[in-house]
C-alpha cells in the first residue's frame, strides 16, 4: 500500500509524465482504477490532463483487499494534486457511469468489459488497454461487440522510448531471478517465449551473464544441464506449460526452476514430476509472475500516462504510425484463445 510519504514522489513522475507526452484529455470522461499501488496514480494523471471528471472504480472488499484503502489511496494523490473535486470513487461500474465515459480503461476492478457495458458507451469512446495488443487476454473484453458498436480499442507500444518496456521488462525477469534465489550470472536458461518479449527478455538476461537459449515452444526445449527455465507465453484459456509439457521438462532439466514470467503453470503437474516452479503459488491466471509494480512506481506510471496518451490518440483519429506509441486492436484479426 501507498504511504503518505511515498505520494510527494509519486505526484512528481504523474507530472513529468503528463508533461513528457503531452498528455490533453479536456473535455473528457475517464474511468479508471482506484488501487492501493501504483495503478492509482491513473485517476490523477487523467485529471491533471484536464479531463472533465475520472471514475475511479475499486474493486469490493474482501479478506485480502480494502475498497476504502484503495479509494483513500487513489483520492489522497488526487488532493495532493489538486484535483480531487472532479474525481468520484465507486465499487462498480454502473450504466450511467458507461454512458459518458469517453475512455474506459481496461483493468481489474472494471474488467470484464462487457457487451452490456459497451453498448452504453458513447459514440465518442475507447477501451484503453495498457499494454500491446496482442496481451489482451481473452474474456477481458467482448470484442466482437466493440468491433459491432465501432468502439476502438487502443494499445500501447510497449517498446517505444517513452513507455520504456525495453527496460522494465529485462528488469522484472531479473527480479523473478532474485526472488526465486538464482543466480544470473553463468546460469544456463532456457527461455520459452513465442512473441515479442522474447528479444528485450533475451537481451537482458544476456546482458547480466546468464547463457541463454530461445525456444518458441516448450516441447522445442532439448535436454541440457538447465539451471532455469523461464516461461514468458500469453495466457490463454489452456495451461501454457500443462501436464505434457511438464513431463518433457521434468526428462530434459530435471534440475532447473522453472520461473514464471508470463503464462499460467499447472503446478499440481510439476509437484508430481518433482519440479520447482516459482511463484510456488499461482499469481491468478493471466498474470505476471511478479507485478510491475516491484520495480517501484515509474514504470507502473509511465505505462498508465502511455495508455491514456495511447487513448486520446486514437479518440482524436490521429494517424498511427508503426513504431509510434499508441497502437489500436484490429477486431477482424483477434482471435479468442
Amino acid at each position: 500500500m501507498i504511504g503518505q510519504t511515498e505520494m510527494p514522489r509519486m505526484l512528481a513522475l504523474i507530472q513529468r509524465c503528463a508533461e513528457r507526452l503531452t498528455l490533453d484529455l479536456s473535455d473528457l470522461h475517464v474511468v479508471a482504477p482506484a488501487t492501493t499501488g501504483y495503478q492509482a496514480a491513473t485517476a490523477t494523471l487523467a485529471l491533471l490532463a484536464g479531463a472533465a471528471s475520472v471514475t475511479a472504480v475499486t474493486r469490493p472488499s474482501n479478506r485480502y483487499h480494502s475498497a476504502g484503502e484503495s479509494a483513500d489511496v487513489t483520492e489522497s494523490l488526487a488532493a495532493l494534486a489538486g484535483v480531487h473535486n472532479e474525481l468520484r470513487i465507486c465499487e462498480r461500474i454502473d450504466h450511467q457511469t458507461c454512458s459518458s465515459a469517453n475512455i474506459l480503461i481496461n483493468c481489474d476492478p472494471v474488467r470484464p468489459i462487457t457487451r452490456s457495458l459497451i453498448e452504453r458507451l458513447p459514440d465518442r469512446a475507447v477501451i484503453a488497454v495498457a499494454g500491446e495488443p496482442w496481451t489482451l487476454l481473452a474474456g477481458d473484453i467482448d470484442v466482437k461487440a466493440s468491433r459491432e458498436h465501432r468502439i476502438p480499442v487502443s494499445a500501447v507500444n510497449e517498446s517505444h522510448p517513452d513507455v520504456g518496456g525495453t527496460d522494465y521488462h529485462p528488469a522484472l525477469c531479473l527480479k523473478l531471478f532474485s526472488a526465486a534465489r538464482v543466480a544470473v550470472r553463468d546460469a544456463r536458461v532456457a527461455l520459452i517465449c513465442g512473441n515479442p518479449l522474447a528479444g528485450n527478455l533475451e537481451r537482458g538476461l544476456r546482458a547480466a551473464g546468464a547463457r541463454i537459449v530461445v525456444f518458441p515452444r516448450p516441447d522445442m526445449v532439448f535436454e541440457h544441464a538447465w539451471n532455469a527455465v523461464v516461461l514468458a507465453q500469453r495466457p490463454t484459456t489452456d495451461m501454457q506449460l500443462d501436464i505434457r509439457d511438464l513431463g518433457h521438462l521434468a526428462k530434459v532439466a530435471p534440475d532447473a526452476v522453472i520461473l514464471q514470467y508470463w503464462g499460467d503453470i499447472d503446478r499440481k503437474a510439476a509437484r508430481y514430476f518433482g519440479l520447482e516452479v516459482w511463484p510456488p503459488r499461482t499469481p491468478g491466471r493471466g498474470r505476471l509472475g511478479l507485478p510491475l509494480e516491484v520495480l517501484g512506481p515509474e514504470p507502473t506510471i509511465q505505462l498508465a500516462a502511455s495508455a491514456l496518451k495511447a487513448a486520446e490518440l486514437v479518440l482524436a483519429g490521429k494517424p498511427l504510425h508503426p513504431g509510434g506509441l499508441a497502437q489500436v486492436l484490429n477486431p477482424n484479426e483477434w482471435i479468442e484463445s
